[in-house]
């Protein structure tokens, strides 16, 4: 197949060429009377139109084609005509009635197109009619048709905005889709026309949340943000107090670069234990991020940003680190999507830098990274810096100082100084490290790193005056103005600490003066004031020189400054000393001399990407770092929890019926509860429950009143019956209580005489399980049923009657209430499917080599069984595929597909494999049943490598519960030649074996028997037919031995299963 569609693609690539393209012959083939001939003109045509020319003078001939039948030929003449139908609308009316003609076909493609190209014409003429269309289309019984229609209603309110009430009442029917991808081309819908109508998604959210992981990668890009807004508005924030206002998470983490602590962690009890003041989540708010976070593994890079930014956005912080793996795992795409993704790192980065600390290495720079990756990744390494990684860091850093581009040298050399200025602890070493680049380095490196290093003795000066002193004496060998100014500037704010250097500094910049760049000669002129104020005696003839020069000076801005320094230090010839100007001199001398030698304040460290943090994660308005036409800000938590019903689904008459019902079946079991409980809780609780019952009796009048009348007149009796027993059983609790204040002797006595029933159906006082008189319990348990008639005069019940009561009782009746029979007290559990919790199910069978390293060059490809059901079918069996490779390899596809029976879908590519990386894949295979191999090749750009994937008789089946009596009953069943056995001793009880059957079988473990409690019976189904069962038991044989007996449907494949779990344990 790959042959053949390249042979395809280049037979279509001869219609890009130019010099074929001749117009007489175009118009001739449009109007041909064969296919072919019309077919090969549209495609010259729409290859025109693509690369740019203007092909709009053959519309009226391409109009005449919408009547052909052929479909490639309606595609091509509907893409013609969404682009030059706003330039011809007149023309484009023309086609009108065919494209309505088109909406009526029975071809679910032809009707989707045609709604297409009609909604794509930009003329309001025709809005009406579209809204025409729409209205039939969102109805349509194709789910092609009303996906179709979703992305038409986008289109229909940018040509005509009045028309948004009607096209919001279009997305809350379409809303209402249960198909994934006519649901996300709502919600993409909904977010282009109406996101402000949040309310539109109440009654969707949890079906939203179900489905999403079945969306398109598109529609789970779009959905993923329209739920992290209708999240930030209807539930509280997840964050703890102390970090409302504050996000960095550096607070609970240790900071290590080789932490210890598990990266999932998806143990709820133990995220509460961790943070004791995060709030009460929301079950809603839990559900959307249980389904974001399955998201995590997607291909889909847009994908993965919006599940970040999610996660990011509304989920707590110990949960959010989830995402640091799978956005690790896209740092390998291409360059643009690297770009994408490194900027959400970037903002999560400076935020919670606890997310990627285990992950610093994968921000290292790579020799054939653009500079726009290097920047990002530098500003990365920054935040992640900490007392953990930065040893590691700072040692990559300093190897970039090396790099060949010089712009880049300069950002490390800066990064090196954000990293001293965040942890003080290093700044030391960050000083040396720097010293050695100025000793050794070129002068541009020499330049950026004096300048970081005045940044950095700013922070504490007293404690490296010999580096004070080192920077004054470089200043006669460093030539660069940014550089010189930077040393001037270091001596004339550390004179004090050098007070014999800085005066010859001063001298001997004197002399070159004149020499100097227009930055440095101020920065001398700085010094030559700050010296002179605090040191008079030795720099007045200095000072008046360098004034004297600069006065002189050609740059307008040093004489200026010159002057004015002039004018406040240097009296003018016959000036008065009572002059008021002199006092003003006075005072403004006293300003110049606060304004020099004043101690500059520490400079903080700057963020060259700070704008973003206020902006939404994976918008592009964060890309670009300001806000965007159309940009939406995420809204603030809201401070009271809003009311959760409104998610909850509009109820029908039927649930209605149906809780009546259960509250009915409640009664009664609270009736059996009440004859167990001391008198004094049975006298209120009965007047209760007989209040209720006149309520539920009377409602249930009024829903039967079209019945005929000899059913009412029979109800009503029976309604009257029923109030009377309740009015006995109200006075029987009267007496009882009474009767309680006797003396023990006479309460001994009553217990050992059996209950006695009275005529009016009422019991006598609690005796024990085992004396209790059963027929007045039945009466009790059928005291509201309407459909069996109520005797005044009951007779004692047989005591074999006695399991049927409470075969219907819950543990609660059963053990608070007063208690049951011991002999009937496991009938329960065998009718019940319950799993034993004690073994943990793997998520996936055992692994296995599919291409070994050494076969495929570097690279080797591993697989495992998921067991899971596939997103395709139920039938298909889901490999998970693991790429590693000690090489870059790129374009990794699946070809050369040998099928034979098996139906197979195929993973999806892989653009680009780093070296020393890994990622994963999914396969999805329907093995019919059977054992058969896979046959197919693992492509890249330049090689194939064949290989073999073979299933495991494990590997084909599926776990099944089911109850005890139901695996009796099947097993019986199953005997002679369907069912097989072994005996091992690899094991060391009946539970362990059971639990190594779990790693190599996808298979149920039933609960216990408490009959028999080292009987383990494990139960699973065919993957591909559901019908054939496979039913396991494990259980003692002597000399400490256990017996496994397999039974099974096919008789062949139970003896397979059976030679597999026999080499898999011993092994």
């Amino acid at each position: 197949m790959s042959v053949l569609s390249s042979i395809s693609l280049l037979s279509d690539a001869k219609y890009f060429d130019d010099k074929n393209s001749k117009f007489n012959e175009l118009k001739e083939n449009l109007d041909h009377k064969t296919t072919k001939k019309r077919l090969s003109a549209m495609k010259r045509l729409i290859a025109m139109m693509t690369l740019g020319r203007d092909v709009s003078s053959f519309f009226p001939d391409v109009v005449k084609n919408v009547i052909v039948d052929n479909t490639e030929i309606k595609k091509l003449v509907y893409m013609f005509l969404t682009h030059y139908a706003e330039d011809n609308q007149e023309l484009a009316l023309l086609a009108i009635n065919t494209l309505q003609k088109d909406l009526g076909s029975s071809n679910q493609r032809v009707r989707a197109n045609a709604l297409r190209a009609m909604s794509s014409i930009s003329i309001k003429v025709v809005i009406p009619l579209v809204m025409i269309a729409l209205n039939n289309a969102v109805r349509d019984t194709s789910s092609y048709v009303r996906k179709a229609a979703a992305c038409a209603v986008p289109k229909v309110w940018r040509t005509d905005p009045s028309k948004k009430p009607e096209l919001v009442e279009m997305i809350a029917e379409l809303l209402s889709n249960t198909e994934p991808n006519v649901l996300g081309a709502s919600i993409f819908a909904f977010n282009q026309v109406c996101p402000e109508r949040l309310d539109l998604l109440h009654i969707h959210f949890r079906k939203i949340c179900a489905l999403l992981a079945d969306f398109d990668y598109f529609g789970q890009a779009v959905t993923l943000k329209v739920l992290t807004r209708y999240a930030r508005t209807q539930f509280l924030t997840p964050f703890r107090k102390k970090q409302a206002g504050k996000d960095d998470d550096d607070s609970d983490d240790d900071g290590g670069f080789d932490a210890d602590e598990p990266f999932y962690d998806n143990d709820e009890d133990e995220d509460e234990k961790k943070d004791p003041d995060e709030y009460n989540m929301d079950p809603d708010h839990r559900l959307l991020i249980r389904s974001a976070t399955i998201l995590l593994n997607s291909a889909d890079s847009a994908v993965i940003t919006g599940v970040c930014s999610l996660m990011f956005s509304i989920a707590p912080i110990h949960e959010a680190r989830q995402c640091a793996p799978a956005i690790a795992r896209h740092l390998s795409n291409y360059r643009e999507i690297q770009y994408v993704v490194l900027t959400n790192v970037s903002t999560m980065a400076a935020k919670r830098p606890s997310m990627f600390r285990q992950y610093v290495k994968m921000f290292f720079v790579y020799f054939d990274d653009p500079a726009f990756i290097r920047t990002l990744k530098l500003d990365i390494l920054a935040h992640l810096a900490s007392d953990g990684t930065i040893g590691p860091i700072l040692l990559e850093l300093f190897s970039y100082t090396h790099h060949y581009d010089g712009d880049f040298v300069n950002q490390a050399i800066r990064t090196i100084g954000r990293c001293a200025m965040t942890i003080p602890d290093v700044a030391e070493r960050c000083l040396h490290m720097l010293l050695r680049l100025v000793s050794t380095s070129t002068e541009t490196v020499v330049a950026q790193a004096i300048s970081v290093i005045r940044q950095l003795l700013q922070r504490d000066p007293k404690s490296h005056v010999s580096i004070i002193k080192r920077m004054a004496k470089l200043l006669f060998k460093v030539k660069i103005a940014m550089a010189r100014t930077a040393l001037v500037w270091i001596v004339g704010e550390y004179r004090e600490m050098i007070p014999k250097v800085a005066p010859d500094c001063l001298r001997q910049l004197a002399k070159t003066f004149k020499e100097e760049d227009v930055e440095v000669k101020l920065q001398v002129l700085n010094l030559a004031v700050k010296l002179y104020l605090s040191n008079p005696k030795e720099t007045s003839l200095l000072f008046k020189y360098i004034m004297d020069l600069s006065k002189n000076d050609q740059n307008f801005d040093v004489r200026d400054r010159a002057r004015m320094v002039r004018s406040l230090f240097f009296k003018k010839k016959g000036e008065a000393l009572n002059d008021p100007s002199t006092e003003l001199k006075t005072k403004t001398k006293m300003l110049m001399k606060r304004c020099f030698l004043w101690a500059k304040p520490v400079p903080e460290t700057e963020n060259p990407f700070k704008a973003r943090e206020t902006l939404t994660l994976g918008s592009l308005s964060h890309v670009v770092q300001h806000s965007v036409q159309g940009y939406q800000a995420l809204p603030e938590f809201p401070t009271v929890a809003p009311d959760r019903s409104v998610r909850e689904p509009p109820r029908s008459a039927l649930d209605e019926v149906a809780d009546r019902r259960r509250a009915k079946a409640s009664r009664k079991y609270s009736n059996v509860d009440d004859f167990y409980k001391s008198s004094s809780d049975s006298d209120s609780d009965e007047d209760t429950d007989s209040s209720d019952s006149d309520e539920d009796e009377d409602t249930s009048d009024s829903d039967e009143e079209d019945k005929p009348k000899q059913k009412r007149v029979k109800k009503t009796k029976d309604d009257d019956h029923g109030n009377d027993e309740d009015s006995d059983s109200s006075s029987s609790g009267s007496d009882s209580d009474s009767n309680s204040d006797s003396d023990s002797d006479s309460d001994s006595e009553d217990d050992n005489d059996k209950p006695q029933v009275r005529t009016n159906n009422t019991l006598s006082q609690p005796q024990p399980a085992a004396q209790t008189n059963v027929g007045g319990l039945l009466n009790l348990l059928d005291d509201d049923d309407d459909d069996q008639p109520v005797t005044t005069n009951p007779a004692p019940s047989a005591p074999s009657q006695q399991p049927d009561i409470f075969a219907s009782l819950t543990f609660e009746d059963n053990f608070i209430g007063g208690g049951r029979p011991a002999t009937n007290s496991s009938s329960d559990s065998k009718d019940q499917v319950q799993l034993f919790d004690k073994i943990r199910m793997p998520r996936h069978g055992s692994k296995g080599v599919l291409l070994k390293e050494s076969l495929g060059e570097g690279m080797e490809v591993q697989y495992a069984f998921i067991r899971q059901d596939s997103i395709y079918s139920k039938t298909m069996s889901v490999v998970e595929l693991t790429f590693l490779s000690k090489v870059e390899v790129r374009d990794i596809h699946m070809t050369s597909v040998d099928v034979k029976q098996m139906e197979v879908r195929k993973f999806d590519k892989i653009p680009v494999l780093h070296a020393h990386q890994s990622t994963t894949a999914n396969l999805h295979i329907d093995f019919k049943g059977s054992e058969r191999k896979l046959k197919f090749s693992i492509g890249t750009t330049d090689r194939t490598y064949p290989v073999t994937l073979a299933p495991k008789a494990g590997d084909l089946l599926k776990s099944h519960p089911m109850s005890i009596s139901a695996f009796d009953t099947a097993r019986k069943r199953l005997t002679g030649m369907q069912e097989t056995s072994f005996v091992t001793s690899k094991a060391t009880s009946t539970e362990d074996l059971a639990s190594k059957i779990t790693k190599f079988v996808d298979i149920a473990v039933l609960s216990l028997n408490p009959s028999n409690p080292k009987l383990f019976r494990l139960s699973a189904h065919h993957r591909h037919d559901p019908s054939q069962l496979v039913l396991i038991s494990v259980d003692e044989a002597s000399g400490g031995k256990y017996n496994v007996t397999i039974n099974c449907d096919d008789m062949l494949f139970s003896g397979s299963l059976s030679d597999y779990l026999h080499k898999a344990i011993g092994k």
